[in-house]
């Protein structure tokens, strides 16, 4: 997919970048959207990096995958203030053309890049590549216990849901490991990042400068190259707290702390004085410090929490949708922001900090903790026994805070022990006893 989607880019580039006519530009901004969305980070790379990290280190990987593509964001505020000054066609067309060098990149990095154990394991049970690449990447030998032991946790998690098939229709059922509710959640993360208006610095910075706090064009565009520069340097920050502080804590403390920040940005704007836009550019610094907490807090968690909840066997479309979600929350944004701070102006803030307070009250309610926890232990985590629970049990597991709550028993566990003990009995029965007899005593 990621080279598929390299090569769209590429075609897409070249035709914008040499475009003399309106058709020819849409028809390569079409192709190049389609390559973002067959190689990007929103759906491809928070997969990959899932399934090929350590428990441990999820988080971190993902932290520095965001300072790499707040690394990109500069460099593009850095070519369009540059190209302000020109004069020529050169003015567009560079831009367009240097996207070139990106997709070459990933081109060729990308064919070394080696499938994903769980996916090797999952499409060829009887070749013993996905446990090569399993042992590789944990840099001990095949033989080794610990690559063993994964290897059969993973084995068994793709048996468990083998018999539930791969259709589209999956994501929608229980399927007894929550897989529709499993869903949701992914789905509503995404949607979320978007409403938490995370984009209006960066989509819309100079804009804000230049229309609400009085400043030039020239101004205004250095003031946002600046303010992604310290994006890059505050998000090395966080590089360590997301897989100690943890994904809920994470997203809790920065959507609360946006709403304050955006509380204070819509009392500036709304004076609309000279005094009130120092105050204000003070504030969008700060507001920078957050948009930094949340690209790397925010936004790392929710591209990694897609991939870490949702089960293996659609691991990859219910990500795929997720990130549709969040393209569509992008879109919501990126239309109603310019007309509504032209018309309601400091109002729109108060909009979102309304949707701040609500994500974080969500977040806080019905997601889980995923910090340090195998996927084989989040899998386990969301199995349903419906044969042993009396009435009541389930209608406590039918309330998300059993989840939240069992998260952190298992993470405690985890902590303690190294490994949380899966009892793979449940497993067992619920396969028996649907009549399936692919997991049977030998393989748990």
């Amino acid at each position: 997919m990621v080279l598929l989607g390299s090569v769209f880019i590429i075609v897409g580039s070249v035709l914008m970048g040499s475009c003399f006519e309106r058709v020819q530009m849409m028809i390569g901004r079409v192709l190049t959207g389609i390559g973002i969305n067959y190689a990007s980070f929103p759906k491809v790379a928070p997969v990959y990096q899932s399934e090929v990290c350590f428990a441990s280190q999820r988080g971190w990987h993902v932290c520095c995958q965001m300072t790499m593509m707040l690394f990109g964001l500069m460099v593009a505020y850095w070519i369009n203030y540059g190209l302000f000054f020109c004069s020529s066609v050169l003015q567009w067309r560079f831009p367009l053309l240097f996207q070139l060098i990106f997709a070459v990149y990933i081109l060729i990095v990308t064919t070394f890049l080696p499938d994903t154990p769980r996916w090797l394991m999952w499409n060829e049970p009887h070749s013993n590549r996905g446990i090569a690449v399993l042992a590789k990447l944990r840099n001990r030998p095949i033989d080794h216990p610990l690559v063993l032991q994964e290897r059969e946790e993973i084995s068994t998690a793709i048996q468990l849901e083998s018999d539930e098939g791969r259709s589209w229709i999956d994501l929608f059922q229980d399927r007894g490991v929550r897989a529709n509710k499993r869903f949701h959640l992914a789905i509503g993360i995404q949607f979320m990042q978007q409403m938490t208006e995370i984009n209006i610095i960066t989509y819309y910075g100079p804009i804000l400068f230049k229309e609400n706090l009085r400043m030039d064009k020239k101004n205004a565009l250095l003031i946002g190259s600046f303010l992604h520069m310290w994006y890059i340097i505050a998000s090395f920050l966080t590089w360590r707290i997301i897989d100690t502080v943890g994904r809920r804590r994470l997203l809790v403390m920065m959507a609360i702390g946006m709403s304050a920040v955006l509380v204070l940005e819509a009392i500036c704007v709304a004076i609309n004085n000279r005094a009130s836009s120092i105050a204000a550019v003070f504030f969008v610094f700060a507001f920078s410090i957050l948009i930094y907490s949340l690209r790397t807090r925010w936004m790392a968690c929710v591209w990694v929490y897609p991939a870490e909840i949702l089960p293996v066997t659609s691991r990859a479309k219910g990500a795929a949708l997720a990130a549709g979600a969040d393209f569509l929350g992008n879109f919501l944004v990126a239309e109603i922001t310019p007309p509504a701070l032209q018309n309601i102006g400091y109002k729109t803030f108060i909009i979102f900090v309304i949707f701040n307070v609500i994500s974080a009250t969500i977040v806080w309610l019905f997601y889980p903790e995923m910090m340090g926890l195998s996927l084989e232990e989040i899998n386990f985590m969301f199995l349903r026994d419906d044969s042993t629970d009396q009435p009541h049990d389930k209608f406590y597991q039918r309330l998300q805070w059993h989840m939240v709550s069992k998260a952190w028993t298992i993470i405690a566990e985890v902590k303690a022990g190294g490994r949380y003990p899966i009892d793979m009995s449940t497993q067992q029965h619920r396969s028996v006893q649907r009549g399936s007899g692919r997991i049977s005593c030998e393989h748990v």
